[in-house]
């Protein structure tokens, strides 16, 4: 028991504590500065290592698709020596224009899309589009794919500019990241145009698509890499969608979505009707695919609008599958988009 009196900590102890819990609290703070500068370093590295967005070197401003190739641009070493990029003057992916008919005996086949479509990493003649005419002397093969576009501008560009020529067939090829740049009137920055069901029929809205400022495009660009920084991340999670109202608000765009790409299709295939064509589905796979099956729910809406329609569907995931593993590799370049390996696959299984 005490003798009823405080004791009391020595003075040398009670500054030797106060001197080890300052040093602790400067150390502590010297070492959040130290981190805090390093993530920044190596942000900036990232921000400066980002290049930009390659389809400026060949597409401009389009005030109905957000951009569209520039006519008449040929690079011959745009994606690496000797592998050249050529825009004809009708802004398709070729080194020749195309007249409105097709030539005596031969079957046309525009094919639309995005960066899969287009070839981006090979060159114009090892874009699997290309690579169709080089299997059949008997197919004559339009590319109107390009890089970032959605289902919508797939959609819009082939009713401004591909309707004007002759054709046998429509080659619409998807990917899942088509849906998902169906949502929103911007991507990687840039303006584009947003489809909308009204009634029975589609309407078109931010259009005419405003031209975006360089400071907007920037930071869309480096956006990714600036929200690795641990300030960003608690923002987000203060003041950002919790998980559950996320996940309602996709649930809500998914259905938006389907019910656009069926008045897409629908139309589609009407117009291919009236030109004495017709319109066929077809379902890219990324590096992704093979083993991820988040693309399930579109591939099976997709089959399921196809059959509706009766109009073919190609399901190149399903394909892809098939592939052995050792060998599935060598048809994705780094770039995560088909190399000539990937698109002479295509063009074959298509074929």
């Amino acid at each position: 028991m005490g003798d009823g009196k405080t004791r009391r900590i020595p003075r040398k102890l009670r500054r030797a504590v106060t001197l080890i819990l300052g040093n602790v609290l400067v150390f502590g703070a010297l070492l959040a500065v130290f981190e805090g500068t390093a993530s920044l370093l190596l942000v900036g590295r990232e921000i400066a290592r980002t290049p930009p967005v390659p389809e400026q070197r060949h597409a401009d401003h389009d005030t109905l698709l957000g951009w569209a190739n520039r006519p008449l641009v040929h690079l011959p070493d745009a994606y690496g020596p000797g592998v050249g990029l050529s825009i004809n003057g009708q802004g398709f992916r070729a080194e020749r224009d195309f007249p409105t008919s097709a030539p005596a005996g031969t079957i046309r086949v525009i094919c639309s899309g995005d960066s899969f479509t287009f070839g981006y990493g090979v060159g114009d003649e090892e874009a699997w589009c290309a690579r169709l005419a080089t299997l059949d002397p008997r197919l004559e093969s339009v590319n109107m794919g390009l890089g970032g576009y959605g289902v919508d501008q797939a959609y819009l560009w082939y009713k401004r500019d591909g309707t004007r020529l002759d054709h046998h067939l429509q080659l619409l090829a998807l990917l899942t990241d088509d849906f998902e740049r169906m949502k929103s009137d911007r991507f990687m920055g840039f303006g584009k145009p947003l489809l909308e069901p009204r009634g029975d029929s589609i309407v078109v809205v931010n259009r005419p698509v405003p031209r975006t400022w360089w400071l907007t495009r920037r930071r869309a660009l480096y956006a990714e890499a600036v929200g690795r920084l641990a300030l960003v991340r608690i923002a987000r999670g203060l003041f950002g969608e919790d998980a559950e109202e996320r996940a309602r608000h996709g649930l809500a765009e998914d259905e938006r979505v389907r019910e656009i790409l069926t008045r897409v299709f629908a139309e589609l295939h009407g117009v291919n009707e009236a030109k004495g064509s017709r319109l066929v589905l077809l379902y890219l796979p990324g590096a992704w695919d093979y083993q991820d099956d988040d693309a399930a729910r579109w591939r099976h809406f997709v089959r399921n609008e196809a059959e509706r329609l009766g109009v073919a569907f190609l399901d190149l995931v399903e394909e892809i599958r098939r592939v052995p593993p050792t060998e599935v590799d060598r048809l994705f370049a780094p770039n995560l988009h088909f190399s000539v390996a990937g698109n002479r696959w295509a063009a074959e299984v298509i074929h």
